[in-house]
């Protein structure tokens, strides 16, 4: 079965941030993997944005289940810089020399770099790739904004709230429930 994948998927203003939050919930404990198949993965690329625009054919992965296992490796050492960049620590080295490892396998045949710093995937598995690369901008150049994690559900944001105190990371999802956990507690 393959995750439909919604607006809901891309909440957090990055799309690094969006593929580090590809499972149903990251904390009290990780949650349903939802690149649940090869073909998740691929939808999911798709619908970031992530993938060439070829021709008529549909697109494949020359190993789809190495590929996969390489997505949900890449989105763990995202998850170990993200919460020392959250959390105000050192970024795990382990962590960021995984991401320069991986993309250095790919840049110049499946990704093409361009004079100002834009990365753009050539192949299918030149995707990865370009998430490795936004993965180092972001832990290296980190945004102005600062980065936080759902209450609820731990899913990673860029706070571009105006008082910078966001909590959620979807308010019509965690935000509610929240809500209607405190208001239950206060009412019983």
């Amino acid at each position: 079965m393959t995750t439909a994948w919604s607006d809901d998927h891309f909440i957090a203003g990055d799309v690094v941030l969006d593929f580090a939050n590809t499972v149903y919930r990251r904390t009290p404990e990780v949650g349903a993997d939802l690149l649940d198949s090869a073909g998740s993965l691929t939808s999911w690329l798709q619908r970031a944005g992530l993938l060439p625009a070829l021709s008529d054919t549909p697109v494949r992965f020359d190993d789809p289940q190495a590929v996969l296992r390489e997505a949900r490796a890449l989105r763990g050492l995202l998850w170990g810089i993200l919460e020392a960049r959250k959390d105000g620590r050192e970024l795990p080295p382990d962590a960021i020399a995984g991401l320069l490892s991986l993309a250095a396998r790919s840049v110049g045949r499946d990704v093409s770099l361009g004079p100002d710093g834009t990365v753009a995937p050539r192949t299918a598995q030149g995707a990865l790739t370009t998430l490795a690369l936004r993965g180092i901008r972001l832990a290296l150049s980190p945004p102005a904004q600062p980065l936080r994690a759902c209450h609820r559900c731990g899913w990673y944001f860029l706070d571009t709230s105006r008082g910078r105190r966001r909590r959620w990371c979807n308010m019509k999802i965690c935000g509610n429930q929240a809500k209607a956990a405190r208001y239950r507690s206060t009412h019983t």
